[in-house]
């Protein structure tokens, strides 16, 4: 008898079982007509945000400026939800200070562009780590920074995510 990757996950209902593996098809798949017919823009986001990171591990610059775009905010969401937008900053993706707020801009999260701008203003212009150089007032702001962006100033992002896809579908 075979068991299903769910087993031990009783509460999931046969529905929720279904829409997961036909999620899991899409990234696996690549299937672009399959992943703009989700219904559900978290499914959407979920399964958008895999293809890009499978896409971007296999050769980083493959991603064009949408889908780049669209790939940086998603790991920043990830980031100011997870850890902080300091781990983005500094740690993931260091080299793309400027391109997250440009992107934030694009997808129509204009506050959250703000945010980081400002939480970028407070790094070391040297590169080095923040906290080398930082006092209690710049750590009290990028604290205040990571949550004012953790709280989503622009609505859920997902919902930026979809419409900004959905204006570029083309471009996948």
């Amino acid at each position: 008898m075979e068991k299903d990757s769910f087993s031990g996950l009783s509460w999931m209902t046969k529905e929720m079982k279904d829409e997961i593996h036909k999620r899991d098809k899409i990234v696996s798949d690549e299937d672009m007509e399959g992943l703009f017919s989700l219904s559900d823009d978290s499914d959407f986001s979920i399964a958008l945000h895999e293809i890009l990171i499978n896409r971007y591990a296999k050769n980083p610059d493959s991603l064009n400026p949408i889908q780049l775009n669209l790939f940086l905010c998603m790991h920043l969401e990830n980031a100011g939800q997870a850890d902080s937008i300091l781990t983005f900053l500094q740690e993931w993706f260091p080299d793309k200070e400027q391109q997250i707020i440009k992107s934030l801009n694009e997808i129509g999260a204009i506050k959250s562009a703000k945010i980081i701008k400002q939480a970028v203003e407070l790094l070391p212009q040297n590169g080095s780590w923040f906290f080398e150089s930082s006092d209690e007032n710049s750590e009290r702001l990028m604290r205040k920074f990571d949550m004012e962006f953790s709280n989503y100033p622009d609505g859920p992002m997902r919902d930026l995510h979809r419409k900004y896809a959905e204006k570029h579908k083309n471009q996948f």
